[in-house]
């Protein structure tokens, strides 16, 4: 084994063994949050690095599985020092397209902010990532072998060579120039690989041999590897000066076929998607908070791996097998009660405790079920992971009792009871524990930056304090300056109030019956004798269910398997739709894919907005692709993209956002209207691509998904406190994604209230990465991100310097060095290749536009 490792180190060194990608998992694009992928990316490298040196670093990507390709995801690659990215999977027309035109091979800006730094040399790959037709020589394969004894009655080396030269013909007519790449491989190849490079050999040896030509032009092949063939494409357009076809958008929606459109997996498996998006909610402090102790808790670790696996294509996409996926989840549970233990060991050591704090979660709470506050009396410490001061609404499962909350400083807090969305005892009913009745509010306020708060909780009488629910009609419900109006005949929501603006809002439950036969965990498709989606009709039960000082709630009931509780808080810039939907009623043996739908008076013309991967926002329009000629053959389907964190309209100077908790399918097929698919299940399996069907089980019955929409509004331009909506939107993105994290105990903690920062991050700065680093307990990885787009906000897009000299309390910097993004390359040793080609936006050719733009750095 010994002698193995050191014969692939010495094939690395001399560049005849290529790695690519080097990430943890080959991530999905359009399920998956970019913090997620950066972290995966650095776990995978760093292992690489490791075991192999510096002459392994990844130079390409090799991202040719995933259903369709971000722009994000081309702009974290350039950040890493990526010199190119090889795809397979995008839009037929696209390659249609490409191929007439000789395009398939292009520059791809991933950028809008980055500009011509993002360039990303990008290769669409002619015959996906397979061997050409003939020409498999594994043991699945039944492909004649090249026989070159001319004395064989089976030769045929001449022939095959023949074979391979037409092969060769009809590729090349496809691309720039006089190189292309061809694959030769397959899911599950290379169980021989002997078999393989034996007559891979003699293909080469035949074209020396018989020096056959293309149109008198001799070809030279030769084995190769995406970085050689990047180089050689360069090199050949700096020669002939040609310039290559330049991307700017993205290859969504992907679209295998007329009717397979790849949009479903942008919802499949709902609670997965939200599972992932938790954990690295836990994932994220538990890595500052060991740093901050000095204990390291390396990122090769449980949860991080479990994490990094959960952005595979066919994990995260929710395209696995349902035992598949529960192993998934399995981990990842593992990795979260794991990062708990060293979050509780890291705070002891930090407050000088001889014995561990045993801090707790309760991952339940979400379904009412939560040991720790199951008592009488009980503590919990509520962690900032956010490098600024924040205020954050608390929901805590409780018996029906009337409750005391008490501050750090001893100061009561106000509090009030509510009612669960709903009845979670089928949970119980299967796993054990107990359900609790009510659910407790408060708000934490000034919560510190990286840095914690403790609550105590003591139960002063067995009466409830909680309000009775308004049963009926419910014309109005919020607060004097934030609040909805609904329509008193249909139950249904008719306006919205907040940021000073008063818009007309409806929002309706609904769902597409899916095509039996075109519909599965990766496509989307309505029957076509139904496409619109059908309404559930009126809301048939309204109930308010909280009149209190902090928060209020109408809960909203259309069938048994489809509530939602509206939600307005006192003191935020937006409105909750937090739904429940399942198990989703199947009596008429179809398959269900549920939505919800916004719909507003804006002028929109089927102009419409979505995030990449939680980052740069991304123009969207109907019946409309940029690069490539749209056919409307799927109109529902074929106008879907991945919504991470953010869907949105505008008209005018008015503006409209979803800002939701995990990765969802939406679209705006009317004008003013915003619909996010909740929900699947299907009940075919078309093709038998995963060998069964979309009908997750969970807790003996048909699914139960609960989630959350974040919904604002007002006036683009400043306002909304000295703020563009732009800057609003992206202030709550950001504070849902790392919400804080509760953390319940029995020790008396002797400091209820701290801060690990001598000072916090202005509040357009992000602190992304606060890690120990592998292998020298003395170095960390640190990494700060401006979360604005460069013309989102006249004040806070604007340039900012951090001085990190003393920002931590606990670590004092002696000494920086700064890498690329994925920490596996110094800067300055990061030479990307550069192209003759000079691309240039509106806004870089500006004067006022020549400082560096903001990015992840």
């Amino acid at each position: 084994m010994k002698r193995k490792k050191s014969q692939v180190r010495q094939l690395i060194d001399q560049g005849r063994l290529e790695i690519v990608n080097g990430a943890w998992s080959m991530n999905d694009e359009a399920a998956v949050h970019y913090q997620s992928t950066i972290d995966q990316y650095t776990l995978g490298l760093r292992v690489i690095e490791d075991a192999l040196g510096k002459c392994a670093r990844p130079r390409v990507s090799w991202q040719i599985d995933p259903f369709g390709h971000s722009r994000e995801q081309a702009s974290l690659l350039t950040q890493m020092g990526m010199d190119a990215i090889f795809f397979a999977r995008f839009d037929y027309r696209d390659i249609a397209k490409r191929r007439s035109e000789k395009t398939m091979d292009m520059l791809w800006t991933g950028s809008a902010n980055l500009g011509s730094e993002s360039n990303l040399f990008a290769s669409g790959l002619y015959h996906q990532y397979n061997c050409p037709a003939g020409f498999c020589f594994d043991i699945k394969c039944n492909d004649p072998p090249i026989i070159t004894n001319p004395n064989s009655p089976e030769y045929n080396w001449e022939n095959r060579i023949n074979e391979f030269v037409n092969f060769i013909k009809e590729q090349s007519q496809f691309y720039p120039t006089s190189h292309i790449l061809i694959t030769l491989g397959d899911d599950f190849q290379w169980k021989a690989a002997h078999n393989g490079y034996i007559n891979v050999d003699r293909l080469i040896e035949g074209f020396k041999k018989f020096n056959p030509k293309i149109e008198d032009k001799e070809i030279n092949v030769i084995y190769s590897t995406p970085s050689c063939y990047t180089k050689a494409v360069r090199d050949y357009v700096e020669e002939k000066n040609i310039a290559l076809d330049v991307k700017t958008d993205d290859f969504f929606p992907f679209s295998y076929t007329t009717v397979s459109v790849f949009t479903g997996y942008y919802t499949s498996r709902p609670t997965s998607k939200r599972l992932e998006r938790f954990a690295n909610s836990l994932l994220q402090p538990t890595k500052q908070i060991t740093t901050i102790a000095g204990k390291p808790y390396y990122f090769n670790n449980t949860l991080s791996q479990a994490i990094g696996v959960m952005q595979h294509h066919d994990a995260i996409t929710g395209t696995e097998k349902a035992a598949v996926e529960k192993n998934y989840h399995k981990a990842i549970i593992k990795g979260m009660h794991e990062a708990v233990s060293y979050i509780s060991s890291s705070l002891s050591s930090i407050l000088g405790f001889s014995t561990d704090l045993n801090l707790r979660t309760c991952l339940l709470s979400n379904v009412s079920i939560c040991d720790e506050s199951d008592k009488d009396e009980f503590t919990i410490l509520v962690y900032n992971p956010l490098a600024r001061t924040t205020s954050h609404y608390i929901q805590i499962p409780v018996n029906d009792w009337t409750w005391k909350v008490t501050g750090p400083s001893g100061e009561e807090v106000e509090n009030h009871l509510t009612e669960p969305i709903k009845d979670f005892s089928y949970v119980s009913n299967d796993i054990g524990g107990h359900v609790l009745k009510k659910v407790l509010f408060f708000r934490a306020e000034n919560l510190p930056a990286l840095g914690y708060k403790i609550y105590k909780f003591q139960k002063i009488n067995s009466a409830s304090s909680s309000a009775k629910g308004k049963v009926g009609s419910v014309d109005q419900m919020g607060f004097s300056d934030r609040y909805v109006n609904f329509d008193l005949t249909t139950g249904l929501l008719k306006s919205i109030t907040i940021n000073d603006v008063t818009m007309a809002v409806s929002q309706k439950m609904m769902f597409y019956k899916g095509w039996p036969s075109d519909s599965n965990a990766y496509t989307f498709r309505p029957d076509s004798n139904e496409r619109d989606a059908i309404e559930l009709g009126d809301v048939v039960n309204t109930v308010l269910i909280n009149d209190g000082n902090l928060v209020r709630e109408v809960k909203q009931v259309w069938k048994n398997w489809a509530t939602q509780i509206i939600r307005i808080y006192k003191e935020e810039d937006f409105i909750e739709f937090d739904w429940v939907v399942g198990p989703i009623d199947q009596s008429d043996d179809v398959s269900i894919e549920v939505i919800t739908r916004y719909t507003t008076e804006l002028n929109t013309d089927g102009v419409f907005y979505t995030d990449s991967n939680g980052r740069e926002i991304i123009y969207r329009k109907k019946d409309f692709r940029p690069t490539y000629e749209y056919t409307d053959e799927e109109p529902q389907s074929g106008n879907y993209y991945p919504v991470d964190t953010k869907i949105l309209l505008k008209d005018g100077e008015e503006q409209f956002a979803v800002i939701t908790d995990r990765a969802e399918g939406g679209s705006s097929l009317h004008s003013g209207e915003v619909e996010l698919m909740l929900s699947r299940n299907l009940l075919h399996d078309e093709g038998g691509i995963i060998g069964e069907t979309l009908r997750e089980i969970e807790y003996q019955q048909l699914l139960v998904a609960r989630g959350s929409h974040f919904v604002t509004l007002g006036m683009s331009s400043l306002g909304n406190g000295g703020r563009t909506m732009a800057a609003v939107e992206r202030d709550i993105a950001q504070r849902k994604l790392l919400q804080p994290w509760i953390f319940y105990t029995s020790e008396d903690i002797p400091v209820k209230e701290q801060s690990f920062l001598n000072k916090e991050l202005p509040n357009n700065v992000h602190l992304l990465t606060l890690e120990n680093w592998i292998g020298d307990e003395n170095k960390i990885l640190l990494r700060l991100e401006h979360i604005l787009e460069k013309d989102e906000d006249p004040n806070l897009s604007k340039e900012v310097e951090v001085d990190i000299s003393d920002l931590f309390k606990t670590i004092t910097i002696k000494s920086m060095k700064e890498y690329m993004l994925a920490a596996n390359t110094p800067l300055d040793e990061s030479v990307r290749l550069k192209w003759p080609q000079i691309i240039e936006t509106e806004e870089e050719s500006s004067p006022l536009n020549k400082k560096k733009p903001n990015g992840t750095r």
